[in-house]
C-alpha cells in the first residue's frame, strides 16, 4: 500500500524550537518532575507530515481519517527521558513523555508480522514506540513520525543507542 504521508525530518536545537512549544514542553516536563528537559536535551529532531492523498469518501463519513492536512511532531531524549509532542490544527499540542530504560522501539516487520495476514499496512516512517507514557497507567504504543531522510534517520539512530545505553545503566 502506498505511503499516506510525505514527512521531512530536521534535526534541531532545544533552542530552535517555538516558545510556544517550548512552553508546553517545560509545562509537561514540571507537571510530570522530569526535570529541565530543554537544557537536558541530547537530541531533538521535528518532523513536518504532509497528507499525501485525500481521504475517500468512506473515511471521511466514518470519521476514520485525519482531519489535518498536516501535522508536526517534535521528539527529543535526555540521558532519562523521551519527550514527544505532536501539533495539530483539529487538536492543538499534545505532548508525552517515557523513561528510556522503560522504552520499546519496534521495527517496522514487527508491525507487519502482527497484523492480520490480509491487512495492507500503508508504508510509513518513523518508530513504534511502546512505553509506560507519563499520566497513563497503562503500557500503550504510540507511533512517533520521522522522516526516511538523513536526519530522521540520525535521530532514530541515536534514540535507539540511547535507549539501548539506559536499559543498559
Amino acid at each position: 500500500m502506498a505511503r499516506l504521508y510525505r514527512r521531512d525530518s530536521t534535526y534541531c536545537e532545544p533552542d530552535d524550537i517555538e516558545p510556544k512549544l517550548r512552553e508546553a514542553i517545560a509545562a509537561h516536563a514540571q507537571a510530570c518532575s522530569l526535570g529541565d528537559v530543554l537544557a537536558n536535551t541530547v537530541a531533538c529532531c521535528l518532523t513536518v507530515s504532509t497528507r499525501i492523498h485525500k481521504p475517500s469518501l468512506r473515511s471521511r463519513l466514518t470519521g476514520m481519517t485525519d482531519p489535518d492536512p498536516e501535522h508536526r511532531t517534535l521528539a527529543l531524549f535526555t540521558p532519562r527521558w523521551l519527550v514527544v509532542t505532536v501539533t495539530r490544527a483539529s487538536t492543538g499540542t499534545t505532548v508525552l513523555s517515557a523513561r528510556l530504560d522503560g522504552v520499546t522501539l519496534a521495527e517496522r516487520s514487527a508491525l507487519i508480522a502482527r497484523s492480520p495476514r490480509n491487512a495492507q499496512l500503508p508504508e510509513d516512517t518513523g518508530v513504534s514506540i511502546t512505553a509506560q507514557w507519563s499520566g497513563h497507567g497503562e503500557t500503550g504504543s504510540y507511533h512517533v513520525a520521522l522522516g526516511d531522510d538523513a536526519d530522521g534517520e540520525f535521530f532514530l539512530q541515536a534514540l535507539r543507542r540511547a535507549v539501548a545505553e539506559a536499559k543498559q545503566g
